[in-house]
C-alpha cells in the first residue's frame, strides 16, 4: 500500500486545525474517521476506543498523532483500530463478560453472523482455535488464530 507523504499529511491535518494550534480536537477527528470509507464498517464503540488511545485520552489529537492514523492499514491485524474492532466483536459473543467465549457463546455468535456449521466443523474449529485445550477461546487464542487463518 501506497502511504500519503507528510505534506499531504499536513495540508489535511491544517485543513481540520483552522485555529492552526497544532492539535484538533477528538470530537473533529471521529467526524472525520466516520467519513472515512474504509472504516465506514467499523463499531462506533471501535472507533471510539481508538481515539481515546490515539489521544492518550486527552481530548486533542497532535499532527503525530493524526500522522500514525493516516498511515495505518486497516487491514492489519497489528492496527489498533482493527483490534479495538475485534475485541468489541469478541465482547459480544462473551455474553457472560468473563473475558472467554465457551462452546455455547461460540455457537451463539456464528449463529449472530447469519452462519450454519456442522457439529464436525464447529469442532475442528474450536479445537484449532482453542490452543490451550481448556474448551474455551480467550482474546488472544481469538486474535491470534484469525491472524493465522488470514495468512493461510
Amino acid at each position: 500500500m501506497q502511504f500519503p507523504d507528510d505534506k499531504y499529511i499536513q495540508r489535511e491535518f491544517d485543513s481540520i486545525d483552522k485555529g492552526k494550534t497544532g492539535r484538533i480536537s477528538t470530537a473533529d477527528f471521529r467526524s472525520l474517521v466516520f467519513d472515512n470509507e474504509s472504516l465506514q464498517g467499523f463499531r462506533s464503540a471501535a472507533i471510539d476506543k481508538y481515539i481515546s488511545e490515539l489521544s492518550d485520552n486527552t481530548g486533542w489529537i497532535t499532527f503525530e498523532q493524526f500522522k500514525k492514523f493516516m498511515r495505518a492499514e486497516t487491514s492489519n491485524f497489528d492496527n489498533p483500530i482493527v483490534i479495538a474492532e475485534l475485541k468489541e466483536a469478541f465482547n459480544e459473543v462473551d455474553s457472560n463478560k468473563d473475558g472467554l467465549i465457551s462452546q455455547r457463546e461460540a455457537r451463539h455468535g456464528i449463529t449472530l453472523c447469519g452462519e450454519r456449521i456442522p457439529g464436525f466443523c464447529f469442532d475442528d474449529m474450536r479445537e484449532r482455535f482453542d490452543d490451550n485445550g481448556d474448551g474455551l477461546l480467550s482474546f488472544d487464542e481469538f486474535l491470534n488464530n484469525l491472524k493465522k487463518t488470514v495468512q493461510d
